[in-house]
């Protein structure tokens, strides 16, 4: 996408070429200063964008600049720099756009300006995304710079992780379709006697902050690295999967740090490497979700997307370097609803070429009816609980687990 700069040079060039400027119009200084929409269509069809486009012109004045970006995008540089009047045309852009597609088009209107010698910008408007909006914050002048992109807020900078408690724990993953042993989860734990375990972010607590599940994502991948250097001599086999959350990857600060963690990751240790982006909100746009994971993949051998539910756009996932999806069983009895659901993620995933991960499987039947529609793995205490230590790869029948010691109390 282009850089604000960018586009007030060439709104600057546009200007200069009309010989009749009426004379209330007043310059820019040499730094935009302005509102910038970006608007993101449901559809990358031809027809559809045309249609956009002609709306826009009835809706714009004559010296706002629309760019399309990409397939499916456009970026609107209004040229009153009027934070009210920019929002109220933003909503209604929104508001016309929706009614003639009679679906929701994702929009987000920012507000560009310089404060102490740079570029700041400001979400004054979203629609149809949950993210929320940003105080002031730095915005980069580069030209890979994209409207969108998250840039650390000085409270973030200054924001410390507090200590937590923890111990690391390994949930076995099984192929469930070859019954082998495949790999382990790397998990912070709590263990709790006499009571049930927790583990996963849940080992934060409730007052939980952002940095401090940055610090906790950052220390397992880290883990991951240190437990696989230590393994690979003794002719190691089985993968190793650190989550990472979606809100840790939200931060450009703390997406920095993970992505240089995981560069320390030398060529002949990725083969055992895999990588998890869990714990992503429903009406999270692929668009997004692609951005945020950028680079991730080329430092692993896998990675697995955690989406959702079935309506979020699993063909989307293998475009941005997934090789499987995962997707966490909901606590309760096994429904009709719940195989419902199982089906119609693994039809799409084998249509997308993409493998499958079934979380949370507790129940050994469940285990068993996933398998008979197409499911490849399955990570659950139905098969094992989280072991102290990570071991090789191993067969295991199901009726092994139904009748052995590893059998669900």
């Amino acid at each position: 996408m282009a850089s604000p700069e960018a586009l007030s040079v060439e709104h600057q060039e546009q200007k200069a070429q009309e010989p009749n400027v009426p004379k209330t119009h007043v310059e820019r200084s040499e730094k935009f200063s302005g509102q910038v929409q970006s608007i993101t269509l449901p559809s990358s069809e031809q027809t559809l964008r045309t249609k956009i486009q002609q709306l826009l012109q009835a809706e714009l004045g004559p010296w706002d600049l629309v760019v399309s970006v990409g397939s499916d995008g456009l970026l609107i540089t209004f040229d009153k720099d009027d934070p009210t009047g920019a929002t109220e045309a933003s909503e209604h852009i929104v508001q016309k756009i929706n009614s003639a597609l009679d679906t929701s088009c994702e929009s987000q209107l920012i507000d560009i300006r310089e404060k102490e010698g740079a570029l700041h910008q400001t979400i004054l408007a979203e629609h149809g995304t949950t993210e929320p909006g940003a105080a002031w914050v730095p915005l980069e002048n580069t030209p890979e710079q994209k409207p969108e992109e998250d840039v650390a807020t000085d409270a973030e900078e200054e924001e410390t992780p507090r200590p937590i408690e923890y111990e690391t724990a390994y949930a076995p993953m099984w192929n469930i379709r070859n019954e082998v042993l495949m790999g382990f989860a790397v998990m912070p734990i709590n263990r709790i006697s006499g009571g049930s375990d927790i583990y996963g972010r849940d080992v934060l607590g409730a007052s939980a902050t952002d940095a401090d599940l940055h610090a906790l994502d950052a220390a397992m991948l880290q883990k991951q690295i240190n437990v696989a250097e230590e393994l690979l001599p003794m002719n190691f086999t089985s993968l190793l999967v650190s989550q990472i959350h979606f809100d840790t990857l939200s931060s450009s600060t703390s997406r920095k740090e993970i992505l240089e963690i995981a560069q320390q990751i030398p060529p002949y240790m990725k083969g055992i490497m895999m990588a998890a982006i869990v714990d992503i909100p429903e009406s999270t746009p692929a668009s997004t979700l692609a951005q945020r994971i950028s680079g991730l993949p080329n430092h692993f051998r896998a990675m697995t997307i955690t989406i959702p539910n079935s309506e979020f756009p699993i063909a989307a996932c293998a475009s941005m370097g997934a090789t499987s999806v995962s997707y966490r069983i909901p606590k309760g009895p096994i429904t009709e609803a719940v195989l419902t659901e199982a089906k119609k993620i693994i039809s799409e995933a084998t249509s997308a070429r993409l493998l499958t991960v079934f979380e949370e499987v507790s129940d050994i039947r469940l285990a068993i009816a996933l398998k008979k529609l197409g499911a490849v793995f399955i990570i659950g205490d139905c098969l094992g609980d989280m072991q102290d230590a990570p071991q090789n790869m191993k067969k295991l029948t199901v009726a092994e687990v139904q009748n052995g010691p590893l059998a669900a109390v």
